[in-house]
């Protein structure tokens, strides 16, 4: 029995669950990937059915994931805390309702990406509780979730108690949480996050010292320090809950020198993480960019904080120059010249809209020139690893 390549994601989940990932079944017996899965999880159809999700990959997948587990991927917590080695990931922008793009992208790159990233909102509507399901299915499927929640107070319908007049929710919000008013909402998160029971790195408030991007930034909350007490206030909380799970990613922009005035210090924090987003000529404020340009001046700032480092968002946009020439200079020879780098995560975004009005488009599974640049270098990165460790 053969299948199409097109059938080899086949998602069955009900709109409604808000589940992400899934779980490796596959038609074909019993494959490397799913005895590895089943050794160390239970069974697959066990995940399958707490997960609500099911797909199907493909056996170029099921060899690339056997691999990965001949290599013990690092998935415990003490492993995750320091990794000996660099770990791929993705944001695809599918997630978490359409897992296509982001095999598509496993595939175009020669991967299987170990970190999954989706994005969270807070609120109080049910879309916005722990995502439960998606943690799960993508930690069945053998990768770890890594989750960036934003609190986007001005979702929450319900009125809050706020220590203080406000315009808006958002308007001194960070006070508000520091204080104790969203402790029910937090607690909610901690509870089912220490029920997931398998670590989970959270990227809470990235971009905080952004002064125009997010409401949780400097225009609505102008003092660093309020940062660092709504930080402290909600790891404390998930801490008091049990979560010993969970490992905390702080995010600044870097394109704010003042990001130090917001490090709420090395006790509350256990990766420290950035974006390097090259926006080229296709907005106003921005001209091409290369990858050292963007990245190489924190890196030496970064580092001695002696946290292992995260590029939560890594991508190029195409208008301005060529993408597989900046790919292919950022990622040859990355581990060797950015050790303390122990995570680097695509932005797989087809459309993002964010920043213009226009959609923009990261993503590249689609460009084979692109696309190939990507999977050599991250190719011979591995073979160079395997050499090191001979």
């Amino acid at each position: 029995m053969t299948m199409k390549r097109s059938h080899r994601a086949a998602l069955a989940a009900a709109a409604t669950t808000g589940a992400a990932l899934a779980v490796l079944s596959s038609t074909y017996g019993r494959t490397p990937a799913e005895l590895w899965l089943s050794s160390l999880f239970g069974t697959a159809s066990a995940a399958v059915a707490s997960a609500e999700l099911s797909w199907i990959a493909d056996p170029e997948r099921d060899a690339r994931l056997a691999r990965v587990s001949a290599e013990r991927a690092p998935r415990e917590l003490s492993e995750l805390r320091a990794p000996a080695r660099l770990l791929y990931g993705a944001h695809d922008g599918g997630l978490p309702g359409d897992v296509g793009g982001y095999l598509a992208l496993e595939e175009a790159v020669g991967q299987t990406l170990l970190l999954t990233q989706i994005y969270a909102a807070w609120g109080d509507g049910a879309e916005q509780r722990f995502p439960s399901r998606a943690a799960r299915a993508i930690w069945a499927v053998g990768s770890v979730p890594v989750i960036t929640w934003e609190p986007w107070l001005s979702a929450f319908k319900r009125p809050r108690l706020s220590l203080r007049p406000a315009a808006t929710p958002d308007h001194g919000g960070l006070t508000d949480i520091a204080g104790g008013a969203y402790d029910a909402y937090i607690d909610g998160w901690a509870k089912a996050a220490a029920e997931h029971g398998h670590p989970i790195l959270l990227r809470f408030a990235h971009e905080m010292n952004d002064g125009y991007r997010y409401p949780w930034g400097p225009v609505n909350n102008p003092d660093p320090r309020e940062f660092i007490r709504a930080w402290r206030h909600v790891v404390g909380r998930f801490r008091a809950a049990g979560a010993g799970n969970v490992l905390w990613v702080w995010a600044p922009s870097v394109s704010y020198e003042n990001y130090w005035e917001y490090y709420p210090g090395s006790e509350w924090v256990d990766w420290v993480a950035t974006g390097v987003l090259n926006y080229g000529t296709a907005v106003r404020w921005s001209r091409w960019y290369s990858f050292q340009e963007l990245f190489a001046r924190h890196y030496e700032r970064l580092a001695p904080l002696g946290k292992p480092l995260m590029i939560a968002e890594l991508g190029t946009l195409a208008a301005g120059g060529d993408r597989a020439r900046w790919y292919e200079e950022a990622l040859t020879g990355f581990a060797e010249r950015h050790p303390a780098v122990k995570a680097l995560l695509f932005f797989h975004v087809a459309s993002d809209a964010t920043v213009t009005h226009e959609p923009l488009s990261w993503a590249f599974a689609d460009d084979p020139a692109v696309a190939g640049a990507v999977r050599r270098a991250l190719a011979a990165q591995a073979n160079h690893a395997q050499e090191v460790q001979r």
